[in-house]
């Protein structure tokens, strides 16, 4: 049942202990970034933490576990216009009356409307005093609910909580996190305006009391190079996911074929799982996939998941697999059960992005269920395929589709070579569960683990 979302006048709350806010920013769809910070979220309250979550845009209520507070922070049509309107924004609570599903659908054929709202949103924290009237809703919101930690999903939204801090009508603290700060940057039209985002930002880091999350070590040059960010003032604390619980069964194929009945078990799955967006690389392994098909290697090909900025690239990929004669199965949103028979019933999963991936939450989740994964050779995701000596993947050469249908061909002939790296998998995923990184950040925040801790998980 989808929890009730409270009023902004609901009663304070008074506690001595922690209570951590979560600054969700999200167009609705189930981002890496924001499932992340979601089982963040989820891992404090368990650890019986005080959590609310403040939605930013539009809201997933279904994430966060079901008796964590929620409220609605700011409405995505706040930022339609260039200058932030509040009115705009209260006309649009009418769009309550329709179910997620249907707003997600319109959103999906409208991607104009959602690149508008973001490129208003990132040009309005841009500026030396960003958008005045939701700091100060923001300031009211945790003054009521006693909030002393608040964690934004990204660090495009901490210069709101700086100059909510630089205020001081309410103590608290903020830590900044760094997880695909470029696809926010990409929606900047001039140089100028870039230069003044990466200076708000630098201003935010430095305005919290501990060095920026960075969720892999290769993100963390990238932001000291293109943002400026210094290096003192970072740290790395990679992604956490819900490991699954120690089993011997195998999730039924059923449950596949109960979706795909033409599915064939005797035919090697070749999985793509994530956000259908242009930075993604799809394409790329449309191009591998007909390189292996005129070698007549066998396999099926399924591209699956959601979108966040529209159905272009979407669309896109799907007339150059018409192009190409091949036969694909295309998905967007599946149900956990679903995804989960995916990954273990998969030969590999393939995560082509063309652009230096910060982290590559997909990838880890495959390697949970014992499936090898594919990754480029450049960002933070080729640090998520090894850990401990072990490795559970391959990498290719970025950009280069002849290389991904290399090491491809290797994942679906090689037998010895795919048995050797999935019985690496699980060991390897085990080093990024959701526990251990809930634990590395309460310490990197000076407070205490709570009840529980990550012993024996890394």
């Amino acid at each position: 049942m989808t929890p009730a979302l409270e009023p902004e006048a609901s009663r304070s709350i008074r506690s001595p202990q922690p209570v951590f806010a979560f600054l969700a920013v999200t167009t609705g769809a189930q981002e890496g970034a924001i499932v992340r910070e979601m089982r963040l979220a989820n891992a404090l309250h368990h650890r019986g933490f005080n959590v609310i979550v403040y939605w930013l845009m539009d809201r997933n209520p279904t994430l966060p576990a079901a008796d964590i507070r929620q409220r609605v922070l700011a409405r995505s049509f706040r930022y339609y216009m260039r200058k932030p309107s509040s009115l705009l924004e209260a006309v649009s609570w009418i769009l309550d009356i329709f179910p997620q599903r249907a707003r997600r659908r319109y959103a999906f054929h409208h991607p104009d409307l959602v690149i508008r709202f973001l490129r208003n949103l990132v040009g309005s924290v841009s500026r030396d005093d960003p958008d005045p009237g939701l700091v100060s809703r923001l300031g009211r919101f945790m003054a009521r609910d006693g909030v002393t930690h608040v964690m934004p999903t990204f660090a495009m939204v901490c210069p709101l909580l700086r100059a909510a801090k630089e205020r001081g009508r309410h103590r608290f603290d903020f830590l900044a996190t760094f997880q695909g700060e470029e696809i926010f940057a990409s929606h900047i039209e001039k140089s100028e305006g870039l230069e003044d985002y990466y200076r708000e930002l630098r201003r935010s880091v430095e305005a919290s009391s501990w060095p920026a999350c960075i969720v892999s070590r290769d993100y963390a040059r990238r932001l000291s190079e293109e943002a400026g960010i210094r290096p003192d003032r970072m740290t790395v604390i990679y992604n956490g996911i819900d490991l699954p619980q120690p089993s011997d069964d195998k999730p039924a194929f059923g449950v596949i074929e109960s979706k795909w009945p033409w599915i064939r078990r005797d035919v090697p799955i070749v999985t793509y799982f994530g956000r259908q967006d242009s930075e993604k690389g799809i394409d790329l392994l449309l191009y591998a996939s007909r390189m292996l098909q005129d070698r007549n290697v066998a396999h099926q090909l399924v591209v699956c998941g959601g979108v966040s900025f529209g159905k272009y690239y979407h669309e896109a990929c799907k007339q150059i697999g018409r192009h190409l004669r091949l036969r694909v199965i295309w998905h967007r949103h599946v149900d956990d059960e679903f995804r989960t028979a995916l990954f273990a019933h998969s030969r590999c999963i393939v995560c082509p992005p063309i652009h230096d991936e910060p982290f590559g939450m997909v990838a880890v989740e495959a390697m949970a269920q014992g499936t090898p994964v594919l990754v480029p050779d450049r960002g933070g995701i080729t640090e998520t395929i090894g850990a401990n000596g072990a490795v559970g993947g391959l990498t290719f050469r970025a950009w280069d589709t002849a290389s991904l249908a290399e090491q491809l061909e290797k994942l679906l002939t090689d037998d010895a070579l795919h048995a050797s790296l999935a019985a690496n998998c699980v060991s390897v995923a085990r080093s990024f569960g959701v526990e251990a990184m809930t634990d590395r950040i309460l310490t990197h925040m000076g407070l205490p683990l709570g009840p529980q801790s990550a012993a024996g998980e890394a």
